[in-house]
């Protein structure tokens, strides 16, 4: 096993290498990359390396969200999971035991019916009623304790239920931004679709990408880079409503997930973001400093029954890499005739 120590001194001189700020953030990341014990984790991070990306805060952040904090997350939820499967094991053991006491009660007034068919003297009546009333308390103390023990679980089972959907809404929520990231993406792009084929309606997804984001992020630093991450996400919020759902697809990347929506209708609430964050002006928290406005590109996709996620997302990326190509700030679709051919 790697010394921890000299893992700790590798993933230290590994920041200064790369230019990463040492935040304890960025500390967890290259100290978990270096040790070996998230492969996957390493295999991103070689590639980063390779393109010259390692120093892309929103690469990072992405990775860190997909591999260490979900993996927090995934482990607090199986906690949570295996205590209240604990829980119910001991009410169902209560409730078995509960069973045989009340078995038991049974044989006992059987007996006593029994025994009263028969003539008997008043000291053996007295003795018959003096079994019947001990059976009769023993099985009402059960009871309440039962009632009691129930009551209790009931309260526990109520809070680790409660306490999973909490984790369950984390592990599917982008910490920076609080929108939807690339795990509920996934699994709610998935759900609109089957959906879609199967009652017949339209489904429009939007990707759409932050203009010149790395080249804000490198001259402003990361701290501004995420004050505009988050000015999306509100501007999204702003215009999309349930059962309608913004995402972060990872780093400046952002999805519009609109089910029940036709493309004419997803292009026209992508302009509506597209408009309102051009229409903010950004402010350097820390100095005041006014940064002028921020733009944004998007591309748009109507669903076609029978295609897969990753054709879907494809299709919307080819009208996002149009819009790019086209002078950014602005929304295609595949009505252009441009966008067809690249999909092609």
């Amino acid at each position: 096993m790697t010394d921890p120590n000299l893992v700790a001194e590798m993933a230290i001189k590994e920041m200064e290498t790369h230019g990463v700020a040492p935040t304890p953030d960025n500390y967890e990341f290259w100290f978990t990359h270096l040790s070996g014990t998230n492969p996957d984790l390493s295999r991103e991070v070689d590639l980063l390396t390779q393109n010259g990306k390692v120093k892309d805060a929103g690469q990072l952040n992405t990775l860190r969200e997909r591999y260490i904090t979900q993996a927090d997350k995934d482990s607090a939820m199986l906690d949570v999971g295996g205590r209240l499967e604990k829980e119910l094991a001991g009410v169902m053991q209560m409730l078995e035991t509960a069973s045989k006491d009340t078995g038991a009660y049974g044989d006992s007034l059987n007996n006593v019916t029994a025994a009263l068919d028969a003539e008997r003297s008043p000291a053996e009546l007295r003795v018959l009623m003096e079994t019947l009333v001990a059976a009769t308390r023993t099985m009402e103390g059960r009871s309440k304790q039962l009632e009691q023990r129930l009551e209790e679980s009931k309260e526990e089972v109520t809070q680790l239920r409660r306490n999973m959907e909490e984790i369950r809404t984390e592990a599917m929520t982008d910490q920076l931004t609080g929108l939807a990231n690339r795990r509920k993406f996934d699994d709610t792009v998935a759900a609109c679709m089957k959906s879609a084929e199967d009652n017949e309606t339209p489904f429009t997804l939007i990707l759409g990408d932050i203009d010149h984001f790395k080249k804000f992020n490198d001259t402003y630093g990361h701290q501004t880079g995420d004050q505009v991450l988050k000015l999306v996400a509100q501007c999204m919020r702003h215009h999309v409503r349930d059962p309608l759902t913004p995402a972060r697809y990872g780093g400046e990347e952002f999805a519009l997930i609109l089910p029940f929506t036709d493309l004419e209708a997803g292009v026209r609430i992508a302009d509506q973001v597209r408009r309102m964050i051009e229409s903010k002006e950004l402010v350097k928290k820390s100095t005041g400093e006014n940064l002028g406005a921020v733009t944004m590109s998007f591309g748009a996709a109507l669903f076609e029954p029978g295609e897969t996620i990753r054709d879907l997302i494809k299709r919307a990326d080819a009208c996002l890499y149009t819009a790019k190509r086209h002078g950014r700030n602005q929304v295609r679709s595949e009505i252009s005739e441009d966008v067809r051919k690249m999909a092609s």
